[in-house]
């Protein structure tokens, strides 16, 4: 109770000086205050509320570090944490140092934790578990040199070391307000745990609990005292003791020690209570929690009788233990949370009925909760509008319709106001708009739309009418329609820049379906397509108005380590090209994957159009008759190069020679400029 009595005092401090500061010197009053638990940011900020966020406990769930509390975190939220445990002292299992010694344990433990807020009342969440436990025994110092020697018992059947892996934990909690400072909730789990002998978990060995949780925020009540009571109750049925048969760990202390190292015990009941303070913005984006907690449980399982044998008539005969907690988090980078905490006991079970408790428990983490959509934050105006009633209008409007010369209705026209920013309007599918308000006297309107020639139109606003005005627009040269998809390697649609370069230039971009389309003056075209993460490739296409103009490129990932590097005006090839081998003869077919590598270099021949040629130069090797070699390799390289043309690039680019014999088979390819 006095750690508890100096964490009040100290938070009921520091929040007290925080909010102290009164009028500034010059007489200005103080900044509206705000409720610390809520500490909403400016709306233009873009960014998350203020304040120390929800975190998830050892267990997942939301809470301090070994116990809930009765809150889910924000709504549509995914936390991850990584927690780890460690804990090492001497004469604690085997404690026998009068004899022949005492024993050195160690044990280090994990957790990867996860949990989701799914709805404002309830949380799934779940861990995934590891450890390690080192135990010596029979450790003493020599009577001639003093140093420690340990030795292992007569008759010891557990391992020294005993490790644990893929404990799975899963639960979900539900919770919610009962008044503005009480929550009330629950939560239910589940701990699969793995098997000793298998690969997979031991299904008799699975535990579970179910917990009441109940959380009071005295700063709900008062606001300078931000100082969290909690409290859990519950059951966990603990079945790990199915975990292991001892028909080969037979011997009392192989059994007492192997179910520490397991985590072995016994049903019990479960009363944890904690505190917590929330100390919101310590600092600019820094908040700080400090955190107490005090368990108690009761085991209603019953004594192991081998051990019962071996520590009796000096067995402790309690099926109770106690332990605190006492930890600490910063919070930082909205969100980014790093924790520290030491565990001490006060009293363990007696040594048939389960394990001990470590004297103390070192635990430490990191978490940082992700919200799985934007969070919006709104932020409420009171905007004051005056209105004089009977009020002459002092403005008009000019109201027409943009047309064919055809009469036929032009949608999406722009029309805007020359001399007049942010007056632009659009027209409606009949082809009709409305200005914004205008003073009274000339106006001059400049209509454009796709496919038309612009149109300058003038009228004359008056005072509290309507002016009408009709654009009439005549066609531009004939355009056709082009489209096409833009595809990955697996056939499905990409979103990528699509850029067509001909009598005009237009830029536009494929949908996630990889389709795109573009109205284009009739003439030859390129079309270039590049994604974020892909190499270009270009097609080529002639549009002409009443025809099929369609356009279908396949673009390939951008390696992450590339074949082909263009440096210093030179193409190096890091990966050579091959062809596949027929009838254990080389062959002009290229080797599968090539058509990776060759898609780099048409990247490169499209992003670098200062090669105006490129020489795919062929050798065969010295091994084939002259007159082969020279064919085959006058094939190999026309292979290349078809394989480069039929990707968009144009034939003046490329030329093919084969070399005929030399001391290496190989493709190399030469920048001419």
């Amino acid at each position: 109770m006095t750690l508890i009595a100096l964490l009040t005092a100290s938070v009921v401090s520091v929040t007290a000086n925080a909010q102290s500061e009164g009028p500034s010197e010059s007489g200005a009053a103080p900044a509206a205050t705000v409720d610390p638990a809520l500490r909403i940011v400016p709306p233009d900020s873009g960014a998350r509320a203020l304040g120390f966020l929800p975190q998830a406990s050892l267990a997942g769930s939301v809470g301090l570090l070994h116990m809930g509390t009765a809150e889910v975190g924000g709504p549509k939220q995914f936390r991850l944490g990584l927690h780890g445990e460690f804990f090492s002292t001497r004469n604690f299992l085997v404690r026998d140092a009068a004899a022949a010694g005492g024993d050195k344990n160690a044990r280090t433990q994990g957790a990867l934790t996860f949990g989701a807020t799914i709805t404002d009342n309830v949380e799934i969440f779940g861990a995934v578990l590891e450890s390690a436990n080192r135990n010596q025994r029979l450790c003493a110092a020599t009577v001639l040199t003093g140093a420690e020697v340990c030795q292992s018992e007569v008759g010891r059947t557990d391992p020294e070391i005993i490790k644990t892996f893929g404990d799975l934990i899963l639960g979900a909690k539900v919770a919610d307000t009962v008044t503005p400072a009480l929550s009330l909730g629950g939560e239910f789990g589940l701990r699969l745990m793995s098997s000793v002998t298998g690969v997979s978990f031991s299904p008799s060995a699975t535990s579970l609990w179910v917990n009441a949780l109940a959380s009071y925020d005295l700063q709900k009540v008062r606001n300078d005292i931000p100082i969290r009571f909690h409290a859990n109750l519950g059951y966990y049925v603990d079945n790990s003791d199915n975990l292991i048969h001892y028909s080969n760990i037979n011997t009392a202390l192989s059994r007492y020690v192997s179910r520490f190292a397991y985590g072995i015990s016994s049903s019990r009941f479960r009363l944890a209570l904690g505190i917590d303070a929330p100390l919101h913005e310590v600092q600019d984006g820094f908040s700080l929690r400090p955190i107490l907690e005090y368990h108690f449980e009761a085991l209603t399982g019953s004594a192991d009788a081998v051990v019962a044998d071996f520590c009796a008539p000096s067995c402790d005969t309690g099926k109770t233990q106690r332990w605190m907690t006492l930890g600490i988090q910063g919070q930082m980078l909205q969100g980014l949370t790093v924790t520290a905490g030491l565990d001490f006991a006060s009293k363990s079970v007696g040594e048939a009925y389960g394990p001990p408790l470590p004297p103390w428990n070192l635990l430490f983490g990191v978490g940082y909760p992700m919200d799985l959509v934007p969070r919006i934050i709104t932020h409420h105006v009171p905007v004051e509008r005056i209105v004089t009633k009977d009020a002459p209008l002092r403005e008009g409007w000019v109201i027409g319709k943009v047309l064919t010369a055809t009469e036929t209705p032009i949608e999406r026209a722009i029309i805007g106001i020359t001399g007049r920013a942010l007056s632009r309007v659009v027209s409606d599918a009949d082809g009709s708009f409305r200005s914004p308000l205008l003073p009274p006297g000339p106006v001059e309107l400049v209509v454009t739309a796709d496919g038309f020639e612009d149109v300058t139109i003038k009228s004359n606003v008056v005072a509290g009418q309507t002016a009408n005005a009709t654009a009439h627009m005549t066609s531009r040269t004939p355009s056709a329609r082009v489209t096409g998809r833009i595809l990955d390697a697996l056939g499905r649609g990409l979103v990528a820049a699509v850029r067509l370069t001909g009598p005009q230039i237009i830029d536009t971009k494929s949908d996630e379906a990889g389709n795109f389309t573009a109205t284009v003056a009739v003439g030859a075209y390129v079309v270039r397509a590049e994604g974020e993460q892909s190499l270009a490739k270009e097609a080529r296409l002639t549009a002409a108005v009443g025809q099929d103009n369609t356009a279908t490129l396949t673009l390939r990932t951008r390696p992450g380590a590339p074949g082909v590097v263009f440096q210093e005006g030179k193409l190096k090839l890091r990966q050579a090209i091959a062809f596949r081998v027929v009838a254990r003869k080389p062959s002009a077919e290229l080797a599968e994957g090539m058509a990776h590598l060759l898609d780099e270099v048409v990247d490169i021949l499209i992003t670098h159009p200062e090669i105006r040629q490129l020489r795919i130069e062929a050798y065969g090797d010295r091994f084939s008759p002259t007159a082969k070699a020279q064919a085959l390799s006058d094939e190999q390289a026309k292979a290349v190069a078809k394989y480069l043309v039929d990707q968009g690039i144009p034939a003046e680019r490329i030329v093919a020679v084969g070399l005929g014999r030399s001391a290496k088979r190989r493709i190399e390819l030469t920048v001419v400029n």
